[in-house]
């Protein structure tokens, strides 16, 4: 009697990155879970991109994926239907864009930070900590020096850009 409803997702299962890398690899439509915070960065050859909740991942996207980074708690859908496919490709464009804003900015100093910002926003300080510099550079074309900089900044007490004893 409890028969999947037209509406439902098969959760896409994966036990660690190098299984969700071919599962992007495989051809196959799916998109970040819409419900959940979780996502995924995305390492091509010269750059990252981010998939967040309800993004598409896969098919034609990220055939040629070198890596995967899971943010959170991942789980990976199948889209159902037309309209559900169309919204997360949207989606996906949508985080495409979030990431150009930010890599708009000249200042890299400022991108990095920006950048780092917003995903402690969406996510817990805690889990950007452990994200490696190398990949969060590569998607606001920045040197892994600079979001080191940048979170030594973050981290580091407010100080006054003067001193009253001097």
């Amino acid at each position: 009697m409890n028969e999947p409803s037209p509406n439902s997702h098969s959760l896409v299962q994966w036990v660690e990155p190098g299984q969700l890398i071919r599962s992007l690899s495989s051809g196959q439509l799916l998109m970040v879970d819409p419900q959940r915070h979780n996502a995924l960065i995305i390492c091509k050859t010269f750059h990252a991109e981010f998939a967040g909740p309800g993004a598409a991942v896969g098919e034609p996207l990220d055939v040629e994926s070198s890596s995967v980074i899971p943010i959170g708690d991942v789980a990976l859908l199948h889209p159902q239907g037309y309209q559900e496919r169309q919204n997360a490709y949207t989606k996906r464009l949508h985080w495409m864009r979030w990431l150009q804003q930010i890599t708009d900015n000249p200042l890299p100093a400022q991108r990095a930070r920006i950048l780092l910002f917003s995903l402690e926003e969406f996510f817990s300080a805690e889990l950007v900590k452990q994200l490696p510099d190398e990949v969060l550079a590569r998607l606001v074309g920045v040197l892994p020096q600079t979001i080191a900089a940048a979170r030594m900044e973050m981290m580091a007490p407010c100080s006054p850009s003067y001193s009253l004893a001097g």
